[in-house]
């Protein structure tokens, strides 16, 4: 086992995957949906007051009434619930059976008709049913190359004629804070497993394709181990122009001021807008 995990701390090769994910793990996706409802952390999901200035800038520029609108990786349905508050027909879909769950019960609760649904939004399948999808808190420069490539095309697929898509993405600005380290904990109960275990966090830069690694080895006492592997890759105006455009979509426009007095650095992100060409 030790020569294994030996191996694993070892930079590895570009976008190699880990052991295990978290989005269904019961103990993990518990405390992921206490940090997407936490209204005073930047984590999981935005604060409150920035998920509303998001919305607001949204229906601004643009929704026209009633629209049809795809959330993808909706998580507990803080965008979605908005949208739906506001009249528009809401799609929401997410990898946590924990997340699209609890976003069900809130929206009976609150006497809301939003269609939830449980899945990977890489295997999805609409066709020009949306005016808009949105895809928000950096999502899709989570996904390696190849997926991201198949999401936008599912992306331009989902939307109808002159639809809009709205993302958001780390910039250049982001590899400013990257420093390449790791840090061990020994703890009785984390985030990494319930009851005693060890992790290894280590952070890995692959400055020349744009992506930074989190990884964390897990140790626990029963002596099973898991890798988990967070990729983030981040991007110029130029990578985004020509990664929208291979999709079909229009020249995007781009938005730096949307997260101005929160915990994320507004010139590390910006919100993406393109469209799809109407015939």
């Amino acid at each position: 086992m030790f020569k294994e995990l030996v191996r694993h701390t070892a930079k590895p090769a570009l976008y190699e995957k880990g052991t295990a994910n978290f989005w269904d793990d019961p103990h993990m996706s518990q405390l992921l949906l206490e940090a997407h409802l936490n209204p005073n952390w930047d984590a999981a999901s935005r604060k409150p007051a920035t998920i509303d200035k998001t919305v607001q800038w949204i229906t601004a520029n643009f929704l026209k009434s009633n629209s049809a609108i795809l959330d993808l990786g909706c998580g507990p349905g803080l965008y979605a619930e908005r949208l739906a508050q506001l009249g528009h027909k809401v799609t929401g879909l997410d990898f946590s059976r924990r997340s699209i769950d609890y976003a069900k019960q809130s929206a009976e609760l609150k006497g809301l008709s939003i269609e939830y649904h449980y899945q990977n939004y890489l295997a999805m399948g609409y066709s020009e049913q949306f005016d808009l999808i949105i895809l928000i808190y950096c999502d899709l420069g989570a996904l390696i190359k190849q997926d991201r490539e198949v999401l936008m095309h599912k992306m331009h697929a989902a939307l109808k004629p002159g639809g809009v898509l709205i993302f958001d993405v780390f910039t250049e600005g982001f590899k400013n804070a990257i420093q390449e380290k790791q840090r061990w904990q020994l703890t009785d109960n984390g985030f990494w497993a319930a009851g005693p275990h060890c992790a290894l966090t280590q952070t890995f830069h692959y400055p020349e394709d744009k992506v930074v690694l989190n990884q964390t080895i897990v140790v626990r006492e029963d002596g099973s181990s898991d890798v988990y592997r967070i990729y983030d890759n981040y991007f110029s105006e130029e990578d985004l122009a020509g990664i929208v455009a291979s999709a079909g979509f229009t020249r995007p426009v781009f938005s730096r001021d949307i997260l101005e007095n929160t915990d994320f650095e507004s010139a590390q992100v910006v919100f993406v807008a393109t469209q799809k060409p109407i015939g």
